[in-house]
């Protein structure tokens, strides 16, 4: 069974940031001056696929790297805890963050002829400019069974994989045929391993393949279905308001007070 992990590399806090040669900010993520690091949820989701590996249920782990594929001290740490490969997929600056891309571009290297892995594991957020929905998008675009926020995956005698996931009120365990795709929250129960100081050397010595997707390609346009005059909103002037009831209900009423003009909420 193969397993793939999508990663996306976020700015190393315990460095700073360098400012851009161009003095734009906007062109700092593209910058061979930003070292990056695994964010807790792609450390996560790569920790769940070594585990895989390691228990038989996984023959074999790719990883694919989109930010900060272009830092080979990333892709050596990555590297040093032995996947049995390791792709770069580096978005053009003005695709960094954009799911429709990632969605058109990652397949290729993901799918083996037209097979996608068994699994495919991914952070809960892809990178810091995510919002949380790019792993629900890409599952939704490849028609993939998908479950989100997990914790934990098992791999079913019946095939298939058995996934606990973090619920409102409780943990909850769910079922899902392969292949599949789920997001991986952080749990002290998938912190990742510490490499093997030989894995850590011979990593310095690896090169690594890197994806050259078409970088003048379009993005993906949003079709516009509705056009109105935009009202203007009073925001800050309204009182707060407290909703109450069960969640579903809470639910239903933010979403009408959202809706709503601001005129209505004074």
């Amino acid at each position: 069974m193969h397993v793939a992990v999508l990663l996306a590399g976020v700015a190393d806090p315990r460095k700073p940031l360098p400012k851009p040669a161009s003095g734009d900010w906007r062109d700092l993520p593209g910058s061979a001056a930003v070292s990056y690091k695994l964010s807790p949820f792609d450390e996560a989701a790569l920790e769940i696929a070594l585990k895989l590996r390691d228990q038989g249920a996984a023959a074999r782990v790719t990883a694919i790297v989109t930010d900060g594929a272009h830092d080979p001290a990333l892709l050596r740490a990555i590297a040093a805890l032995k996947p049995d490969r390791v792709r770069g997929l580096s978005p053009p600056a003005a695709q960094r963050g954009n799911p429709p891309w990632l969605a058109q571009h990652a397949p290729g290297l993901l799918r083996e002829g037209d097979a996608w892995p068994g699994l495919i594991l991914i952070g809960r957020e892809h990178g810091d400019l995510d919002d949380g929905m790019a792993p629900a998008y890409l599952a939704e675009t490849w028609g993939l069974p998908y479950v989100g926020l997990a914790l934990q995956v098992q791999a079913r005698a019946e095939g298939g994989w058995t996934l606990l996931r973090s619920g409102a009120q409780q943990d909850e365990s769910l079922a899902l045929p392969a292949p599949a795709m789920a997001s991986i929250s952080n749990d002290k129960s998938n912190r990742l391993r510490h490499p093997l100081m030989k894995n850590v050397a011979l990593a310095k010595q690896f090169t690594f393949e890197q994806a050259t997707p078409d970088a003048a390609q379009p993005a993906a346009r949003a079709a516009l279905v509705h056009a109105a005059p935009a009202e203007a909103a009073a925001r800050g002037a309204q009182a707060c308001k407290l909703f109450t009831g069960p969640v579903q209900a809470q639910a239903a009423a933010l979403a009408a007070y959202l809706r709503a003009p601001a005129t209505a909420h004074s």
